[in-house]
């Protein structure tokens, strides 16, 4: 089978909700509070954690393989990346944890970016919700100050298997002001989707005091 199937990921879309850039390396406390897990650092609220009000975030149009091969070429981050260690996409990683995504503008298709997958391992579902993440990042325009996650909304229908080739596509929907809304999904060669996301991504101000070294990738 193409994909592996897991059972404990098949239900309701969860959200996570960012309040703060999390700390890199460092234990967080999570408490339950009133149907939702909160994430704490400290005193400090990181992040709310909660099942989604629709079941089905919107999903990114599908691309072929080749298409998700020769957007990668054109991958903004390889020229000027904001954040070059994110686990993700970052192009300063040398461990063997990074994924190396390089997701760029697609042809014919305007705020449309993708890129190639080929997990190692046993990919999982923290896995799938990194690679769902970073992507809807590149439909924006990094350069100056660069926008970072607000808040997501994912479900993950299956678990691509280790070693087999998977394409990561995302789509700018709409802007306004400093936050901007994005898709994303990950599909098989064949079209079969493995998961979706949908996101708001805010642009951090020019007094921001956000270091990029402290901006970590969904996950």
């Amino acid at each position: 089978m193409f994909a592996r199937t897991a059972v404990d990921v098949v239900g309701p879309a969860a959200v996570v909700q960012l309040h703060a850039a999390p700390p890199l390396d460092t234990e967080l406390a999570v408490r339950a509070h009133r149907g939702r897990a909160l994430v704490w650092h400290e005193d400090e609220l990181v992040a709310t954690v909660s099942t989604a009000a629709h079941d089905q975030p919107a999903v990114a149009p599908f691309v072929t393989f080749s298409a998700a091969e020769r957007a990668s070429a054109f991958f903004a981050g390889a020229a000027a990346h904001p954040f070059p260690e994110c686990l993700v996409c970052g192009t300063a990683r040398t461990d063997p944890a990074a994924l190396h995504l390089t997701p760029g503008g697609v042809d014919g298709l305007p705020g449309v970016v993708a890129c190639t997958w080929v997990p190692t391992g046993d990919p999982d579902l923290d896995t799938v919700w990194a690679v769902l993440d970073c992507p809807g990042g590149w439909t924006l325009d990094q350069s100056g100050s660069p926008y970072v996650l607000g808040r997501m909304s994912a479900r993950v229908h299956a678990l691509p298997a280790s070693g087999r080739p998977a394409i990561v596509v995302a789509q700018h929907i709409a802007t306004a002001g400093r936050t901007a809304r994005v898709v994303s999904a990950l599909f098989g060669p064949d079209g079969a989707e493995f998961g979706r996301a949908e996101a708001t991504w805010v642009r951090l101000s020019a007094s921001s005091d956000v270091a990029p070294s402290k901006r970590e990738c969904l996950r």
